[in-house]
């Protein structure tokens, strides 16, 4: 139809070729024929151009002579361009579909043999069409069959067999040299004689990695990292990583892949590490081993390896003057000869090697891959005269522990001179506009030397060569001084100045730099930048004396210097974030501030004495401090401190009382508390008594067990009979409210004691009526409400038990309890407290608030400090507060204790629990009232018992009454528990805990695994018994033991726990007894403490009763309970079920 080779000669070459670029990259947007008949054929065409151009293009073509008759576009060249050239391309290939489109629009003349041509065109299209779609047909045929037959989306889960193998890495030994290295990878796998040769290695390692099926020679193979042992396994998952493809896809290079130096090195490295131990496996023609899997070139050359380690030799030239040098040429040493670089194959890994006539060879452990990098810049190396000094006296020394040295006699031909002393300098600075500018000279002797080497003049070289000989110059010194002086400066390579416009680097160099580095370096400032800034020199006068003011002494302060006037958490603020200058107020005559730099060194150990002393702020004049600061102040602490310190007489004895180091007479205990207390606990009554005479607080930290609570009530009861109207706060747990209020009435019941509960407006009566009680009781939970009230009284003491629940500084717990008013305060806590400091400084801000300084400065002192600093402060501060606790084991007093200590722990039982105890009590009572009438006491005795244990069961916790999920808060006595337990697993005792219900000791179980507690458990159904037992008596982390007591009961030996609490109680108390028994036995080495749990005003309580009025029940132990219902009456069950 159309010529179109002719057609292409009405336009140049250049044009030709730029419009097929554009066609090949199909720019042609969209083409249509406009006109078309017998004459002539015209199209127009949008076509893309630079840019995001378009360009509408047309060409008339007459159709016989197959020549442009016309063109047009509208780009700069309008026609016969480079854009109606691509046209033509287009139509070359889509003309036939253009016609049948022109066709179907209906413009065609009515020409019978243009009708002809366009039907022949027509039939022409449509065949190739039916060519085009049956293609089509079978490609996706192709496609779909394969991957219905193979993908994981249509074919059942099955395990694919992992085929084992062995690597075999063949090194093309002509790249090894290069910083990336060409290898062919091969397998050899089961059942094949030959090895599988690794195409498009890249993507077999992809495969590898993904557990992918790979075909090869018409089998599917399936690899992982598991197909390969040991090393091999080890090298495939470093080629997974490091290996990349060649990018090169043609059949010649696509059995290639390439490695980088380094990561080939560290595989060899490990192969080596691998076969060390064994020495590998042995050569045939050789005694050298083999290096597994690695190849050299092809598979029948192994490479082997060498355990000789390899160093360097050194080889020194020397040339002649005028011009005199030295040069450096390194060489390896192996196996005793030299061998140039050239010769061998370096690998710059992470573990350095060489390759040597198909050899590995690792070099000695000093020798690094950096020094294996420097080795091309040591061999252009060329060491001038004026160094010769340097090199001889500095870097020789350092060369010989790399290797030998060879031709080292050429050094003898000249003399060098040593410089032993440390490097010393000027630096030169200048400041304007702002910009800090700085200079540096080294000083050897009377030479003095520019640090920048480009900017030194042959003179200036020439100077360190003298009559004498060749003065050896620090170089390493002086580059270290360099960069500690001049880091983040910019460097000027014009002027050879270190420059910088930074304000807070140039404030940093004048505070930090200048005073760290003056005693090495002479500093030379301009007068506009001295004017800036100002170094410290303030003295201080410290004078303590006793003024007669009760718990207090008085200071007297000068102070002299700029720091006048600034306050110490100015000061404290700059050394938290370690910044050595303060801007001062600005001077009248100047417009800048200037800077104080501080030497935070010194003035830290001020800081530290005046923060303890309790003073805010550095100004003349004098105020009173509580005795308490006057712990760790001793003469010593101001040895070799800007301090004239003196401290009076009066002051200084009054210290040795604070210390415990003066006898001190205490005040008689009253006698019927006297009598209940052992020696040890008379001993901390008249502890917190010394405390009291000179208005001082503390901690009675005793172990668990020790009677902290009676030795705070007879401190109570002290104070009382000298001050009759005095008023006392006990602030403990919910749970040990009323637990409180027993131990009141059973050591001193002559205190009218209550304890504040109820509503708020109930709560806000009792405490109104303040005048009407002497000690009242409450909980953390209830003071951080009620806080308001209570700090319009003035307590004479206030108490806190259980305090870790005010070691968290930020909690309300702790807010509210260090806003209670009171003239003595005293803390008890069964915990090591010494392992938690910020627990420790919350209790002694609510002892003796700035005791331990504020939250921010006693953690920085005491906590994230480390190594000896640490320790020195961990020391100073044990000293600071020991005089304030006292903690005693019980292994310190073990001889006054009795073999068990039993001690009864009361509740009251909770809203729910009340619910519960009152409506169940009231419809047994009637209901067993009717059944004793109508049949009689003894008939209806199991029925009793049921009613009960029932009672019993709320008492213990509602969950096992009612049979529902146990939630927090519905049990006072399972929350007792809970206060207790925390108490005793933090002190690491280990604790046994008997109850008669499974199902409790299940609530307990679920609970106490979520809180993280370590246990063993023991019930009827337990069959390794013993087993268990032996767990718990071993293993230290473990601290619960829960026991059933019917089943635990008798015949165990529990001996390595020393805690035993009965959470609920036995009829007899014989059978209570031989439990703890269980623990208390031949073997026991620890002094045994014994908690019983009591519910008041329930069931419990009446048993306990019952128990001393009819002594007969323990006179034989009663096995079960239906026993102990035989005893009773039915007077005895009706005082039972009293609410």
């Amino acid at each position: 139809m159309l010529n179109f080779r002719k057609l292409k000669q009405d336009f140049s070459s250049s044009i030709l070729k730029e419009g097929k670029d554009i066609h090949d990259l199909k720019k042609i947007i969209s083409a249509k024929i406009l006109k078309f008949d017998s004459d002539i054929i015209r199209v127009g065409a949008k076509i893309l151009g630079n840019f995001e151009n378009t360009y509408e293009s047309e060409i008339e073509i007459d159709r016989f002579e197959s020549q442009t008759v016309h063109s047009n576009c509208d780009c700069a060249y309008r026609y016969d361009c480079k854009h109606i050239a691509a046209l033509v391309f287009y139509l070359e290939e889509h003309l036939d579909s253009l016609i049948v489109d022109f066709s179907e629009r209906g413009r065609i003349e009515d020409n019978e043999d243009l009708l002809k041509e366009i039907d022949a065109v027509l039939e022409k299209e449509k065949i190739k069409k039916d060519v085009n779609y049956q293609k089509e047909v079978i490609d996706e045929y192709l496609n779909a069959s394969y991957l219905l037959s193979c993908s994981s989306f249509f074919i059942h889960d099955k395990k694919n067999i992992i085929t084992k193998a062995e690597p075999a890495i063949i090194i093309n030994p002509k790249s090894i040299n290069q910083k990336v290295i060409e290898f062919q990878l091969a397998l050899r796998v089961p059942m094949r004689s030959k090895p599988i040769q690794i195409p498009f290695i890249r993507m077999f390692l992809d495969k590898l990695k993904y557990e992918e099926g790979i075909i090869f020679g018409g089998r599917n193979y399936f690899f992982s990292l598991n197909s390969f042992e040991g090393c091999g396994k080890k090298i495939m998952k470093e080629m997974i990583n490091k290996v990349r493809d060649n990018e090169e896809k043609n059949d010649k290079n696509k059995k290639i892949g390439f490695i980088d130096n380094e990561s080939f090195g560290d595989i060899l490295s490990q192969i080596f590490e691998s076969i060390s131990g064994s020495r590998g496996f042995v050569s045939d023609k050789e005694d050298l081993p083999i290096m597994p899997y690695i190849f050299m070139g092809n598979l029948e050359t192994p490479l082997q390896c060498s355990f000789s380690y390899l160093h360097f030799n050194f080889i020194l030239e020397y040339i002649e003057p005028p011009a005199s040098k030295i040069l450096i040429n390194p060489t390896i040493v192996i196996d005793q000869s030299s061998v140039s670089m050239e010769e061998a194959i370096i690998l710059e890994s992470n573990i350095p090697g060489v390759i040597y006539q198909d050899v590995y060879y690792r070099f000695l452990d000093y020798i690094k891959r950096v020094h294996i990098k420097s080795l091309d810049k040591l061999r252009e190396l060329t060491i001038p005269e004026p160094l010769f000094g340097s090199f001889v006296e500095n870097s020789i020394p350092e060369l010989r522990r790399y290797g030998e040295i060879t031709n080292e006699k050429i050094l003898d031909r000249f003399v060098t001179i040593p410089y032993p002393e440390n490097v010393k300098g000027r630096c030169k600075l200048s400041y304007v506009d702002g910009e800090l500018e700085g200079s540096l000279y080294f000083k050897y002797e009377e030479i003095e030397v520019k640090s920048i080497s480009n900017n030194l003049s042959f003179e200036e070289i020439h100077k360190f060569i003298g009559k004498e000989g060749i003065l050896a110059r620090n170089l390493e010194g002086e580059r270290d001084i360099v960069e500690r002086l001049f880091q983040d400066f910019v460097f000027n390579e014009e002027n050879g100045f270190y420059i910088t416009k930074s304000e807070r680097k140039i404030v940093e160099f004048m505070t930090e730099i200048v005073p760290k580095y003056q005693d090495i370096i002479t500093f030379e400032y301009p007068q506009n930048l001295l004017d800036k800034f100002v170094y410290d020199n303030t003295k201080f006068q410290l004078s303590l004396d006793y003024k007669n003011r009760v718990g207090y002494y008085q200071v007297l302060l000068g102070v002299q210097g700029d720091l006048k006037g600034v306050s110490l958490d100015r000061l404290w603020e700059c050394v938290i974030s370690n910044r050595c200058y303060i801007e001062l107020k600005k001077d009248k005559t100047t417009k800048f501030s200037k800077i104080l730099v501080l030497d935070l060194t010194r003035l830290k150990k001020i800081m530290q004495i005046f923060d303890e002393i309790g003073i805010k702020k550095l100004e003349n004049g004098s105020f009173d401090r509580p005795l308490w600061s006057l712990v760790n102040i001793d003469e010593s602490l101001f040895k070799n401190l800007d301090i004239k310190f003196s401290i009076s007489k009066s002051l200084k004895e009054i210290q040795k009382e604070i210390l415990g180091e003066k006898d001190f007479t205490p005040s008689l205990i009253p006698p019927f508390i006297d009598r209940e207390l052992r020696l040890y606990q008379k001993e901390g009554v008249y502890w917190l008594e010394r405390l009291r005479t000179m208005y001082l607080n503390g901690i009675l930290a005793d172990d668990m067990g020790l009677g902290k609570t009676v030795q705070a009530i007879a401190a109570i009861t002290q104070i009382k009979n000298k001050k009759n109207n005095s008023h006392f706060l006990v602030i403990c747990p919910t749970s040990l409210l009323h637990n409180w209020k027993e131990e009141f009435n059973k050591f001193n019941s002559f205190l009218n004691v209550k304890i504040v509960e109820g509503t708020p407006a109930q709560r806000k009566k009792i405490i109104d009526n303040f005048k009407d009680f002497d000690v009242f009781i409450t909980s953390y939970t209830l003071m951080q409400k009620d806080v308001e009230y209570y700090k319009k009284i003035n307590f004479e003491y206030a108490i806190l038990d259980e305090a870790q629940h005010i070691k968290n500084r930020s909690t309300r717990n702790a807010r509210s309890v260090k806003l209670v008013q009171s003239t003595y305060k005293m803390i008890l806590t069964g915990t090591p407290i010494e392992n938690s400091l910020e627990e420790l400084w919350s209790l002694f801000d609510f002892l003796m608030p700035g005791f331990l300084s504020s939250f921010d400065r006693f953690i920085e002192k005491y906590v994230r400090t480390v190594g000896d600093n640490h320790k020195k402060n961990m020391e100073y501060l044990k000293k600071r507060v020991s005089p304030f606790i006292l903690r005693r084991m019980k292994d310190d007093v073990l001889k006054e204790l009795p073999k068990i200590s039993e001690i009864t722990y009361h509740c009251k039982l909770s809203d729910k629990q009340q619910t519960f105890y009152r409506s169940y009590a009231e419809a047994a009572k009637q209901k067993l009232s009717k059944l004793v009438e109508k049949e009689g006491f003894d008939k209806v005795q199991i029925h009793v018992l049921a009613t009960l244990t029932r009672l019993k069961q709320i008492c213990c916790h509602p969950a096992i009454f009612v049979k529902e999920k146990a939630e927090l808060g519905d049990s006072a006595k399972y929350e007792m528990l809970l206060e207790l337990l925390q108490t005793l697993v933090e002190g690491d005792h280990k604790i046994v805990i008997f109850s008669q219900y499974t199902q409790m000791l299940h609530i307990m179980k679920e609970d106490f695994e979520n809180r993280g507690i370590k246990l063993c458990y023991l019930d009827g159904t337990t069959k390794n018994r013993l087993e268990i037992v032996k767990k718990f008596n071993m293993d230290k982390d473990i601290s619960v033991f829960l026991v059933s007591l019917k089943a635990g009961g008798v015949g165990l030996n529990i001996t390595g726990a020393d805690t035993v609490i009965h959470y609920d109680l036995w009829w007899n108390p014989a059978v209570e007894n031989q439990a703890t028994d269980r623990v208390h036995r031949i073997g026991q080495k620890k002094a045994v403490l014994c908690y019983k749990l009591v519910t008041l005003n329930s069931i419990e309580e009446k048993i306990i009763e019952l128990q001393k009025r009819k002594k007969g029940l323990v006179k034989k132990v009663v096995s079960c309970d239906d026993e102990v219902i035989t005893k009773l009456t039915w007077e005895d069950v009706l005082k039972l079920l009293e609410t």
